[in-house]
């Protein structure tokens, strides 16, 4: 069996894989968000996911590492690691101390940090390319790649608030938590990029109720962010 994920949040993934294999599926394997499974005896396997320190595989200490814990690599996807243990040998943690903890999620922040200065390049690069040619397609490459920016800066503060909560419950002081950025603004985005690729091939009407329906998305946006700001 093949589904379709994207997933940002590596707990929401984590838990949707330990769903499945509830359910008596197993992931076997990850490509581009097409995940696939095998059937299992249901809860055979406990997944957790790890942020490794190379793009796309891991080193053989790491490899070794894991042999000697029971832990087996299902597959390493950017700077994921999936992981799977047999459930039946007990809890699956990889972090198990608040120290550890913060380790693992300040690193994961960094990488999703370096994920968004390059998306900005690109964003930039892409409204330059508009002022010179082929206007449309920059533009909407510019509001697409402007959604994934947002997508970035939300799993940022996101991360940034576990590790003030972890950090809280280190030394016992109140940490202040950030307000995130309204997932509807990147519909909006998203949606305007959609609006100008289609627009040479739906009628006129279409693409007007497209861009009105993505210009309400990107003030509903705005709105929701300057609504949080001000509580």
């Amino acid at each position: 069996m093949i589904k379709f994920r994207l997933y940002l949040d590596k707990d929401k993934e984590t838990e949707w894989l330990n769903e499945m294999s509830e359910k008596g599926w197993a992931m076997e394997s990850f490509f581009a968000g097409f995940y696939t499974f095998k059937k299992c005896e249901a809860g055979k396997y406990a997944y957790q996911i790890d942020c490794g320190e190379k793009l796309f595989k891991v080193s053989d200490e790491y490899r070794e590492f894991m042999q000697e814990a029971g832990i087996e690599i299902v597959q390493a996807w950017g700077w994921w690691v999936i992981l799977r243990k047999l459930a039946s040998e007990g809890k699956f943690e990889l972090y198990t101390d608040v120290e550890s903890s913060i380790e693992h999620y300040s690193k994961i922040r960094r990488m999703f940090k370096v994920c968004t200065v390059i998306e900005i390049i690109c964003l930039w690069m892409e409204i330059m390319a508009a002022t010179v040619g082929q206007v449309s397609y920059a533009i909407a490459a510019a509001f697409f790649i402007g959604a994934i920016v947002i997508g970035f800066v939300r799993i940022t503060i996101h991360t940034t608030n576990i590790i003030n909560n972890l950090k809280e419950r280190l030394t016992g002081i109140p940490v202040e938590k950030r307000r995130n950025v309204s997932p509807i603004l990147a519909a909006g985005l998203f949606l305007n990029g959609v609006a100008l690729l289609i627009q040479e091939s739906v009628s006129g009407e279409i693409k007007i109720a497209v861009q009105i329906f993505a210009i309400i998305l990107m003030v509903a946006g705005l709105w929701d962010i300057c609504r949080k700001n001000r509580k």
